[in-house]
């Protein structure tokens, strides 16, 4: 797992130098949200292994959105992503062997100032008889980064629509959301 991890981590940073491009960006410039020195072991990361049971209700998760900069999902066969489009309609991500699904999150979203969108999305087992796995890996800046728009996602037609955050702060806002308390201590 851990070597799985560091991988992904790899690929992590990948996407957010494409991103980083996109955005007419250096493509190292998401670098300084994720590490600090010497350690290169700082950003945010988490993997979960999920299982979705068959069961009187089909639903593995609820709708909602990812809370960092970018999730990777490896998908079983059974697929069961839903992602919400623009007009509201759930579109199924059907799974594709050795590939990986790549969310934006919150974050992203914040950074943007909404031209990458932080898409909701829903988790079906699409089977009455076998379990779905999945295992998504969701990868951030450090807690106590200073998320704000960037300069290449405003100007004076486009002022910034967030206020700028720490991630510490908004995972806590997600956790209280979600589950009524909060993990760590909050900071400016």
């Amino acid at each position: 797992m851990l070597a799985y991890q560091a991988a992904l981590r790899r690929l992590g940073d990948r996407v957010l130098a494409m991103l980083a491009r996109s955005l007419e960006l250096p493509e190292d410039f998401f670098v300084q949200f994720l590490r600090h020195a010497p350690t290169r072991r700082s950003a945010f990361c988490g993997m979960r292994r999920i299982r979705c049971t068959p069961g009187r209700t089909s639903l593995g998760a609820g709708a909602h959105t990812d809370w960092g900069a970018v999730t990777l999902l490896a998908q079983d066969e059974l697929g069961g992503l839903e992602v919400r489009n623009v007009e509201g309609d759930w579109i199924r991500a059907a799974p594709i062997a050795g590939t990986f699904v790549v969310n934006l999150g919150d974050l992203m979203q914040r950074w943007t100032n909404g031209l990458y969108r932080s898409n909701m999305h829903r988790v079906r087992n699409n089977s009455a008889t076998r379990d779905r796995y999945s295992m998504p890996f969701f990868y951030g800046p450090r807690p106590d980064s200073r998320i704000e728009c960037l300069p290449t996602c405003t100007d004076a037609e486009h002022p910034p629509t967030f206020r700028h955050a720490r991630p510490r702060n908004t995972t806590n806002e997600m956790f209280r959301r979600s589950y009524g308390y909060s993990p760590v201590k909050e900071s400016a």
